[in-house]
């Protein structure tokens, strides 16, 4: 693939930051194929489109993640964490660049436009409001949480890299419908759209941007154990500190999925 010799893996864990990059242009490119050979069905064609861009180097460096683990000889939460410190990066400044690519499209089309070709993300839109620990509110938003994280785990597991389609299309997601509000609030008060745009991600952002983080650690772990059923020898040594690693992996994902539904819940009211 073109693309995939442009931007190689291993820029990738040198520089995580060129994913923004790399997740600005694939989404951009995804979205004009999309509406080019689907006009009928952009809003997911176009999630379709870029994760198939972005597999092949994901699998990659879901590769690298796998050796990085056998070459481990020690259990280590700390060293374990550095070690996967660069994919994390990576896997959240791709979910920021397309997220930004949806946002800024949304912004700028017109709305009849933006509706018709972002239907399915717009549908999916909505605010939580006040609630108090533990109560059906939080309760609700813990649980769909678990559930996406659960889903990109099997994902990433069964598929590899192919979990990359839910994450896209949660980055959609998120950019369509605050990307709409922002030009309606602008239409609604003559303002600028990207001023308005700023104020309604900066409150958001907190958790946003921790809900991506536990579904990413989902889909990292899955996709990594996955790697290691293929190439390794089930309940070797080798096998067993993968899975290990992995599991602590997973509880740390398990943390900041409760500590995005509680900042979704008591701390993006108070800054709206």
């Amino acid at each position: 693939m073109v693309l995939e010799q442009a931007i190689k893996a291993q820029w990738l864990e040198k520089r995580p930051f060129y994913a923004f990059f790399m997740g600005l242009v694939y989404a951009l490119i995804g979205i004009i194929s999309a509406r080019l050979v689907f006009p009928g069905s952009t809003a997911m064609m176009a999630v379709g489109f870029t994760s198939i861009l972005l597999i092949p180097s994901l699998n990659r460096l879901l590769s690298d993640e796998e050796n990085v683990e056998i070459r481990e000889e020690k259990l280590s939460v700390r060293m374990m964490l550095a070690d996967h410190k660069d994919i994390f990066e990576i896997y959240m400044y791709l979910f920021l660049g397309v997220f930004l690519t949806f946002a800024l499209i949304t912004v700028f089309i017109p709305t009849e436009t933006a509706q018709d070709m972002f239907s399915n993300q717009l549908r999916v839109a909505g605010l939580s409001g006040h609630a108090t620990f533990f109560t059906d509110s939080f309760i609700k938003i813990l649980t769909n949480n678990l559930i996406i994280m659960l889903v990109c785990l099997l994902l990433s597991f069964f598929y590899g890299s192919g979990s990359v389609i839910f994450l896209i299309w949660n980055a959609s997601v998120w950019g369509a419908v605050f990307g709409f509000v922002a030009r309606e609030a602008a239409a609604t008060q003559s303002g600028n759209p990207l001023y308005f745009f700023g104020l309604t991600i900066l409150p958001v952002l907190p958790h946003m941007v921790t809900e991506a983080l536990s579904y990413l650690s989902a889909a990292i772990v899955g996709g990594v154990v996955s790697k290691a059923v293929i190439r390794e020898d089930m309940f070797s040594p080798k096998f067993h500190h993968i899975i290990t690693d992995a599991l602590i992996l997973l509880a740390f994902g398990l943390i900041i999925v409760f500590l995005a539904a509680v900042l979704e819940v008591h701390i993006y009211p108070l800054l709206r």
